[in-house]
């Protein structure tokens, strides 16, 4: 029988416990709850587009179009606005144009921000 011997020898070295550099794809975009806090104070609890209390937090500019997790690019909404905002193109358009006009008091032409 042969007998294969190793050629060299392996040592288990612990992981480096140092913080990424940049956070987990997962994470990447999200708001922090400081964050979170603060689109809810000033919303004041209320959905943006409705009036109605708010149950999520939406990114107006989506996390899969790196959208980033702050506080200029989030709003109060309610759940039906929200289904809607990721359902139907005239309500997505209608938050990009509630974000450049309100949130980054962009000169924007006629305002023309309909419900």
């Amino acid at each position: 029988m042969w007998r294969v011997l190793p050629m060299f020898q392996l040592n288990a070295v612990p992981k480096p416990q140092h913080r990424r550099r940049t956070p987990r794809k997962a994470a990447r975009g999200a708001f922090s709850k400081k964050t979170r806090q603060s689109i809810i104070e000033r919303d004041r609890g209320l959905c943006v587009r409705c009036g109605a209390r708010y149950e999520e937090i939406h990114h107006v500019i989506y996390r899969s179009h790196n959208g980033a997790g702050t506080e200029d690019n989030g709003v109060c909404v309610c759940h039906a606005c929200h289904e809607l905002a990721h359902s139907k193109e005239e309500v997505r358009r209608w938050f990009e144009h509630y974000r450049k006009v309100i949130l980054l008091r962009e000169e924007v032409g006629p305002c023309h921000m309909k419900s």
